[in-house]
């Protein structure tokens, strides 16, 4: 067995959540889509920096529940940015967001009073492997799927029917970077035997793909008000 390395997990965590520091002062004023993806950078960072320290310092069961309950939140955001994405609002994918962010907060509750929910049993190279006793798990794996599943349908549905070319921009980063992160994941997570049972590690450090798309995503959009902020100071001095 390779010995665990948390060099990747530290660095990418730390990178994760800068970035959401950053963005989220930037970004505090504004739409609720861009608040939606810079949270999603601030759970990755938690998962990773969650897992560093479990892996270097074994033997606190609550921060290996802890981690699971934050990666929880990653398909409802999801849902909830590609929601707040859309052209025009629908009903039916109102209700689909509620849904997933009532079942987020039902597994959150789940990870963090179940002691057995979560148990962490090896670390190796880069990624952490656990144990699910537990008969519920397998719902949360279902909820997980169709979370990620449901977050890129209703992506690339709102994507075909926005006009807007700086919000396609936008939502087209998203699934970019959520593609590259998923299927990764699932190939490696099934076809190489060391890595069953890693499937929540595997999948927060190939995240860091889709973190570069969320923050080529905000740096974007901060050029794009400077610019706007420049047009208005040029105006302003026309006027004047």
């Amino acid at each position: 067995m390779n010995p665990y390395s948390p060099y990747l997990a530290i660095l990418t965590g730390l990178i994760e959540l800068a970035a959401f520091i950053y963005f989220f002062m930037l970004f505090k004023q504004s739409e609720s889509s861009l608040k939606s993806l810079i949270a999603i950078l601030f759970f990755l960072a938690g998962y990773q920096l969650l897992e560093a320290f479990n892996c270097m310092f074994p033997g606190h069961p609550f921060l290996v529940r802890l981690s699971f309950a934050d990666i929880t939140m990653l398909p409802a955001l999801g849902v909830y940015f590609a929601y707040l994405s859309a052209p025009t609002e629908k009903k039916i994918q109102r209700y689909i967001t509620f849904v997933f962010l009532g079942s987020a907060l039902f597994f959150i509750t789940y990870f963090l009073s179940k002691p057995t929910s979560a148990v962490l049993i090896s670390c190796q190279q880069f990624f952490a492997t656990y144990s699910h006793p537990d008969a519920i798990y397998k719902y949360y794996g279902l909820y997980y799927q169709l979370g990620m599943f449901t977050m890129l349908l209703m992506a690339v549905r709102n994507l075909v029917y926005t006009n807007d070319l700086f919000k396609r921009k936008i939502i087209g980063d998203f699934i970019i970077g959520s593609v590259l992160f998923i299927i990764p994941s699932i190939l490696i997570s099934a076809f190489v035997p060391q890595y069953q049972g890693s499937m929540p590690s595997v999948m927060c450090h190939i995240a860091l793909l889709l973190s570069v798309f969320i923050i080529n995503t905000l740096v974007r959009e901060k050029k794009l008000r400077n610019v706007s902020l420049g047009v208005e100071i040029e105006l302003l001095n026309i006027r004047l």
